[in-house]
């Protein structure tokens, strides 16, 4: 398997419009190698190789550090729609729907490209993260006065893995 890296890029044409709000900057943040997928390919990326366990375990403390890292700028919430367990047809009059976690709301539509995005806000700072479409990309919007530091909080980020600042075109993956 390839080595883990972890990519990003500011994001911005319409896709920025789409996703962030005047005063705002939209980024986009990735680990590779990315299973092989259509959309990655048109958008110009080349790094494809099936994941295993140990990117896996890179993958997810990647997400861990992001989490930890944004809710720096205040406490995580939902602001999309709420994705629940499915529960077979003759429980539902009987019980109440069971919500996934937070971690899950995030990580369901990453896997599943029939899932709504996830969108999580982080206090009232103007930081969120989205994910969905079903790719393995953290869509992160910041006030543009916190911008300039976005390079530093991907090494942070990072960790021990390498960091590569890759320009896509951004219309074939959301």
């Amino acid at each position: 398997m390839q080595q883990f890296t972890v990519h990003y890029s500011q994001v911005g044409g319409d896709v920025a419009r789409r996703y962030a709000s005047e005063g705002s900057m939209l980024f986009a943040l990735w680990p590779s190698p990315v299973n092989h997928d259509v959309c990655f390919r048109e958008a110009g990326f080349t790094d494809f190789a099936d994941g295993d366990e140990t990117w896996d375990a890179h993958a997810d403390g990647l997400l861990t550090r992001l989490l930890a890292e944004l809710s720096s700028y205040g406490q995580p919430h939902l602001v999309s729609k709420v994705a629940e367990r499915h529960q077979p047809w003759y429980r539902r009059p009987f019980s109440t729907p069971e919500s996934f976690d937070l971690r899950e709301q995030i990580e369901l539509p990453i896997q599943w490209d029939e899932l709504p995005d996830c969108v999580v806000a982080f206090g009232e700072s103007g930081v969120s993260l989205r994910t969905g479409s079903g790719h393995h990309i953290f869509w992160i919007v910041l006030p543009q006065r916190e911008g300039s530091a976005f390079a530093s909080m991907v090494d942070r980020l990072a960790a021990s893995h390498p960091v590569v600042q890759t320009e896509l075109r951004w219309e074939s993956l959301v």
